[in-house]
């Protein structure tokens, strides 16, 4: 993918927002978006084990005013006139794919100015459903509001300090070297330390980070693995993890390559000694 500045600079601006202009998008950046949403230039490492993603950029305009559009998680949506819904074929990696290529075109549209927020859990899938023509053998996984940003009401920035939307996890509760009980040390992997931060910084569903990633000691290559909660909190976002991890393998993917570290993407399943609670998920192999 192509942006106009360093993935790192926009990995580090993207912010889940809430409140909105109530107007739709200009020409230009609209035709930009539409020439993403063909993702001719988004390739997941996911792909050949997935079923199709598509999208489809959609105005508000479009449903019929009769209908009661709730949107959003925790939080309603206000003054969004567009939103970008996408369905994918249902398959084994079918959501990390739909996590990776989703964040690619949110991290695109954060390039472009525009602003967006993951949406996945209480929104009506049957009235985006109706509007992109899902079929039988598909699945809304998540949508985002998308357009230009108004000064956030009271109401959100509230929310935003409950959900403590800035914080996340230590890097020693989530990366780890040669096994589950060592953190990596961030001063002994010298550029790893700019990609494994942007994959720290990333969203997920409720804040959770559900990502855990393993490097190995004698060579630089680094294990994904999935956290599954048993709190009765953390349980709630369980369905949301393997889109999670396709966000994270997404942000480790494009700042890899800004930085010129080359590197190939492989389902191993390694011999190693893990919590229950991990399920492996893709490995990525410097060459």
């Amino acid at each position: 993918m192509q942006f106009s500045k360093s993935i790192v600079e926009i990995i580090k601006e993207r912010t889940s927002w809430r409140t909105y202009l109530n107007k739709l998008i200009e020409n230009e950046p609209r035709s930009q978006i539409d020439k993403l949403l063909k993702l001719e230039d988004i390739e997941s490492p996911f792909k050949n084990l997935s079923g199709r993603s598509r999208f489809q950029l959609i105005s508000v305009p479009e449903f019929d005013p009769e209908e009661n559009i709730k949107i959003g998680t925790y939080g309603m949506i206000k003054g969004a006139q567009e939103f970008i819904a996408g369905a994918t074929e249902k398959s084994k990696y079918d959501l990390e794919n739909y996590g990776y290529i989703f964040e690619a075109v949110i991290l695109a549209a954060t390039d472009m100015n525009l602003k967006t927020c993951w949406l996945g859990g209480t929104f009506k899938r049957s009235q985006f459903s109706k509007m992109i023509q899902l079929k039988d053998n598909e699945i809304i996984p998540a949508i985002t509001p998308i357009g230009y940003p108004a000064t956030r009401r009271l109401k959100e920035r509230f929310i935003r300090s409950i959900a403590k939307a800035k914080v996340r996890k230590s890097w020693n509760e989530l990366f780890y070297s040669g096994d589950f009980n060592t953190p990596i040390n961030q001063e002994s992997i010298g550029e790893y330390k700019t990609i494994l931060e942007m994959v720290r910084i990333g969203p997920s569903a409720g804040n959770n980070q559900p990502w855990r990633i393993l490097k190995d000691v004698n060579r630089d290559m680094f294990h994904f693995f999935v956290k599954y909660s048993d709190s009765k909190r953390g349980s709630i976002y369980n369905k949301f993890v393997r889109v999670d991890i396709g966000i994270a393998v997404c942000h480790f993917d494009l700042t890899a390559n800004e930085l010129g570290l080359k590197g190939r993407w492989e389902f191993i399943n390694p011999d190693i000694i893990k919590p229950e609670s991990l399920k492996y998920v893709i490995s990525w192999n410097a060459t």
